[in-house]
Order: structure tokens, then C-alpha cells, then sequence
């Protein structure tokens, strides 16, 4: 390599030894100290050799590659210096065009920069669109901006990023993250913050929720370290906090998210500026939906709207209509959620831009119209959901559909149609929460296709991310059917008790709709006991004499008492596929035990039920269970 670089096999005995003893194979620190030697006078080449004008041990080489280049950097003139240190700060690589605007020597740029190619310290990377440098090793620059005062940094920083503002000004996206980054090392808090925000959202836009969050981290940091805070920067944190709020609920965060809104709840609601207290409150009322705290959620909700119908306030209207669509589903207030999501869609027609508002609203329809057990129409709103995906390349739009549609089988008791869509959904989707919210119905449907173990694997998938994350609305139901499978794996009291602590959660929360699944999800276990078989649902039932022993004699009792439970709650809420299948059950329960007339009453019921919601693998059930009593 020395040779190499010097060009020539003639090299002195002193410099080889001091390279084989000193320099220990570090080609940089090698390049570097040929260099110093070579600028310093040290080493020259005469009459065609090179020759030692000294004691290689007089030469002064410092002991690192740092150090060589400091003293290289020692030696350029002070106007060359100056341009290689206002090039430093640019960064690594560097236009041309910048460093001509911020520098006070633009008349001797040119020239520096020739001295600096020709020292071989920087080289020309590309000419078109625009002459770009670059260090030619990023040791160099490190060490030539670390030689700068801190304030003379910040003083170019903030140059750089003004001067970039102004260039750069019809396409500045493209430099949201370069913006940041030197206004959050020059002087203006509020422009470092304005500019990792916006890269925060592009990152999000790009589905790249990790990178988004740290953008969001770091100017969150920026703002909490700052003591003293003027008005404007405590506006400018809630601002940052509801825009923040996106990257949370992508993630699956709504354990930080909840603690984070409500350590500046006190904060959001002393300052002025209703609309913005407005989101606040919406936000912290779905992350606490996520939470599965509906009935908190509800409140924070509905005080959103009324602050937002106050203004007039469209969007603050939009998002808290959006997010109690969800909320009143899972509250049995199935009517309330749907007009909810009419009027969301209604204010989308003038937010046209925003794409969350519409497919959220209308994907929180599709759960209501689910959970109503309406199968068509919750199958039109997927199919709506991965149009407008489709039209306007939005993957999360995509993945909200394909789930509805899922959910719309699962209704119609398809499990494998149901399966190969939530597969879809998780295949496509971009985000942590989005795979989860999917991957909850795949493994009910896996379940229920009698695939227990791979219902188990997808089920505790969903279970793991939520207690990690606090996302307890899947969470939950993922802990009751997985205390299924237990009763499948013949763990009978380990599995009863995860199903009782998730009932728990539901009463506490007022979860109409999943109290009637779980009660007719209990009734049909008793019913294969009654039945005497463990059918594809509960195959090693009759296998766990145990539980037999003590459950056979009052399980006829106990499996009417749960159907009539899941009957009276899904007809509260009018949730219409609840009730046909409770029905048909409790048909099934009446007809094993010979009461024939309470059997067809019951079946016949759930027949007029399922022709309702237009189910039609249930109905065919029911009807073959019908002729089945003669």
C-alpha cells in the first residue's frame, strides 16, 4: 500500500520499519500519516526517490489516526480551514450550492476547495443534478467538526438549515430529516421541533413506524428538557403529543400511550385553543378503548364531541364520532355506533385528505354491522375499505378490509373463507397493530375450524404483544379462547379460570357484546357434555372424567342457563348472529333432551334469524337440525 501510494518500490529502510512497528496494518492511519509526512516536508522526493529529511523519530507523527489528521488540518491555510470546517458541518457529503450560500469566503471557495481535492482530504461525488462533495472518509470530518467551538456549530447549523429553507423551498419534504437535524443542533427549538414532526409523519406516511417514533422521541426530548417553557412551547407539546398519538396506536402502544396523554392531561386542558384540547381528549378516550376501559372511553369521547360541536369543528366532530362507532359496538349500543360512523363519513366528504378519518369511520361501521351479525352489509364495507385502499394506495385500508371481510365468513360460520382473509391482512399490513387486530380472528377462526394448534401459536401471539404492549382489547379475547384450547387440552380448571377472568374484565367494562359470546361460547361447552361427545370444538371433554363427574349432572342446567344468558344480552343489543347460533344451541340442548316442541321452537328462531343476516352455512345447519326432528 505504501508503495502505492507513494508510487514507486523505492522506499526508505527507516520509513518501512517505523510503518511494520508503528502503524500495526491500519491502512487509514497509514494513508494519513504518508500524507502528513509528505505535506510537512518530512519525507521528498528527490531526483526521482523518495528520501527522509530526518530522524523519522523528529517527524512528530502523533499516536493516532485522529491526531495525524488534526495536525494535517494545522497546516492548511486559514481560509481553506474555514471551508473545510463550514463543509464539516453540512455533513459528510456536501453541495456545493449550500456552502456557497452560508460561507463568508465565497470568493476564494473555489480555489480552497481545489487545494482540499488535491490534498486528496475531499473529492468531487457528482456533478449533476448539482456539484456534490464528499470526505473522502468519514474519520476526517468527524475530527474536522469536532475542532469547532459549540457555538460556532450551532452559529452554521442554524445557516444551513435557513439557507436550505430558502433552496430548497418548492420540494423542502425531501429535507424534512436534514432540516431537523441541523436546526436541532442550531439555535431555533420550535423550527427543530416543527421539522422532526413532519419526518415523523413522512416516515408514518412510508409505514416506517419505528423510525417515525424516534423522530417523535427526539422532539418530545427537546421539549420536556427545556425548562421554563413558554406558552407557545407548551402548545407546541400538546400539538406534538396528538400527532404523536398515530405512531402509539400503530405501534400497539396504548399502555404508553394512556400514561403519556394523561401525565399532560392538566397541561392540555390550562391552555387555550378548545379544538386542540378537542383531539387531546379524543385521543386519550381511544387509546383507553384500546385498553378495553370502554366506559372511561365513552366519557373522554363524548366530552370531545360536544367540545368540537361547540366550535363547529369538524375534524375534532370526525375523529370522536369515528372512535365511538368502535366504543358503542362494544358496548351494546350497536344502533348509536352505526349513526356514529354515518355521521363520521359525512364530515369525510369535507376531509377528503384524510384518509385515516374515512377508512377508520368506516372500518368501525363494518365491526358495528359484524357484531349486529348483518352480514352483507358488513361485507359491502370491506369491500368499500379495499376500493379505497386500492384507489388510493393505502395499505392500512387494505388491511381494515380484508379483516372485515373475514369477520363478515367468520359471521356465516366460513371459517376457512375467513381464515385465507385475515392471512391476507396480515400478509399486507405494514404495521405492528394492524397484524394483531388480524391475527386475533385468525386464530378464533383456526379454533374453530378445530386447528387448535394453530389457533394456540396465533392466539398467544396476540396475547404476548398485548400484555408487552397494553393492548388488552385483544389481549382479552385472546386469554378466553386460549382458556378454551386449555379446556381442549383437557386443563379443565386452568382454562375455566382464564375465560372467568376475562368475563371479569367485560362486566367491570360493561362489554355487552362479548359477555353474550362468552355465555353462548359457555352454554355450547356444557351442550357437548350433554351430548356425550366432544365433538370438533371440545374433543377431549369426554375424555377428563374429572371434570365429568362433577359437571355431567347439572350440565343440561347450566348450558340452558348460559344460552338463555347469551339469548337475553345479543337481543338487548340486537346483535343478530349472536342470537341465531345461541338459538340453534339452545335447540340442539332441548332436542338431546327429547323436549322435541321446545326444540323446534327454538331452531325454527334461530332459522328466522340466520335468514336475517343471511348466513348461510348456520342456516343450513338449522334447517337439517330441523328435519332432523321430523
Amino acid at each position: 500500500m505504501m508503495e502505492a501510494l507513494l508510487k514507486s518500490k523505492d522506499i526508505p529502510l527507516e520509513l518501512r520499519r517505523f510503518v511494520q512497528e508503528k502503524i500495526e496494518g491500519n491502512p487509514f492511519y497509514l494513508e494519513e500519516v504518508i500524507n502528513s509526512l509528505t505535506e510537512s516536508g518530512a519525507l521528498l522526493r528527490d531526483d526521482g526517490f523518495w528520501r527522509l529529511m530526518g530522524p523519522i523519530s523528529e517527524s512528530d507523527i502523533p499516536p493516532t489516526v485522529q491526531g495525524v489528521i488534526a495536525a494535517r488540518l494545522d497546516r492548511l491555510e486559514k481560509a481553506t480551514k474555514r471551508i473545510l470546517q463550514e463543509a464539516s458541518v453540512i455533513g459528510r457529503s456536501f453541495l456545493y450550492e449550500i456552502l456557497k450560500k452560508i460561507t463568508d469566503l465565497e470568493d476564494q471557495m473555489d480555489r480552497c476547495l481545489g487545494v482540499l481535492e488535491r490534498l486528496d482530504l475531499i473529492r468531487a461525488r457528482s456533478l449533476e443534478p448539482e456539484l456534490e462533495y464528499v470526505f473522502k472518509h468519514a474519520l476526517t470530518q468527524e475530527v474536522v467538526y469536532s475542532g469547532l467551538l459549540k457555538k460556532e456549530r450551532q452559529e452554521i447549523h442554524e445557516r444551513i438549515a435557513i439557507m436550505m429553507e430558502q433552496l430548497f423551498s418548492h420540494r423542502v419534504s425531501e429535507f424534512y430529516e436534514t432540516l431537523a437535524f441541523h436546526f436541532k443542533r442550531g439555535r431555533s427549538l420550535s423550527k427543530a421541533v416543527d421539522y422532526l414532526v413532519r419526518s415523523g409523519e413522512k416516515s408514518l406516511r412510508r409505514y416506517a413506524v419505528e423510525e417515525s417514533h424516534q423522530y417523535y422521541q427526539e422532539a418530545f426530548d427537546l421539549l420536556t428538557q427545556k425548562g421554563d417553557k413558554t406558552k407557545e412551547e407548551e402548545e407546541l407539546l400538546i400539538d406534538l403529543l396528538i400527532q404523536w398519538s398515530y405512531v402509539f396506536y400503530y405501534r400497539g402502544d396504548f399502555k404508553g400511550l394512556v400514561n403519556l396523554l394523561k401525565a399532560h392531561e392538566e397541561l392540555a386542558e390550562s391552555l387555550d385553543g378548545q379544538a386542540r384540547l378537542g383531539m387531546f381528549t379524543a385521543w386519550l378516550g381511544f387509546a383507553l378503548w384500546n385498553r378495553e376501559r370502554f366506559q372511561s372511553a365513552d366519557q373522554y369521547l363524548r366530552k370531545a364531541l360536544e367540545v368540537g360541536e361547540k366550535l363547529g369543528d369538524l375534524r375534532v366532530i370526525g375523529y370522536a364520532c369515528t372512535w365511538l362507532t368502535w366504543n358503542c359496538a362494544e358496548l351494546g349500543l350497536l344502533e348509536e355506533a352505526i349513526k356514529f360512523g354515518e355521521r363520521a363519513q359525512e364530515i369525510c366528504k369535507a376531509l377528503q385528505t384524510d384518509h385515516y378519518l374515512y377508512f377508520k369511520s368506516l372500518g368501525g361501521m363494518g365491526y358495528a354491522y359484524w357484531y349486529k351479525g348483518e352480514k352483507k352489509k358488513a361485507f359491502e364495507v370491506g369491500r368499500a375499505l379495499l376500493d379505497y385502499g386500492q384507489k388510493h394506495s393505502n395499505i392500512r385500508s387494505l388491511v381494515i378490509g380484508h379483516w372485515i371481510i373475514g369477520c363478515s365468513h367468520y359471521m356465516d360460520g366460513d371459517f376457512s373463507s375467513a381464515i385465507e382473509c385475515d392471512r391476507k391482512a396480515i400478509q399486507l399490513s405494514r404495521d405492528p397493530y394492524y397484524a394483531e387486530i388480524s391475527r386475533l380472528p385468525l386464530g378464533m377462526s383456526y379454533f374453530s375450524s378445530g386447528l387448535y394448534q394453530e389457533a394456540k401459536c396465533a392466539l398467544q401471539e396476540v396475547l404476548t404483544y398485548s400484555e408487552k404492549l397494553g393492548c388488552e382489547n385483544l389481549g382479552t379475547p385472546a386469554k378466553a379462547f386460549l382458556g378454551l384450547l386449555s379446556m381442549v387440552e383437557g386443563h379443565m380448571s386452568q382454562g375455566a379460570k382464564a375465560i372467568e377472568e376475562a368475563e371479569n374484565m367485560w362486566k367491570e367494562n360493561q362489554s355487552r357484546q362479548r359477555l353474550a359470546i362468552m355465555a353462548y361460547t359457555w352454554g355450547k361447552l356444557y351442550l357437548q357434555i350433554v351430548e356425550g361427545r366432544g365433538g370438533r370444538d371440545f374433543p377431549t371433554l369426554v375424555r377428563n372424567v374429572g371434570f365429568l363427574i362433577r359437571s355431567v349432572p347439572f350440565a343440561a342446567k347450566k348450558a340452558e342457563d348460559h344460552f338463555n344468558r347469551a339469548i337475553e344480552i345479543a337481543r338487548e343489543i340486537g346483535a343478530k348472529g349472536t342470537l341465531g347460533q345461541a338459538y340453534l344451541d339452545l335447540g340442539l340442548l332441548h332436542r338431546a333432551k327429547g323436549r322435541k316442541d321446545k326444540a323446534r321452537e327454538c331452531i325454527r328462531t334461530a332459522i328466522e334469524v340466520f335468514e336475517q343476516c343471511e348466513a348461510e352455512a348456520y342456516l343450513k345447519q338449522a334447517k337439517e337440525a330441523l328435519e332432523s326432528l321430523g
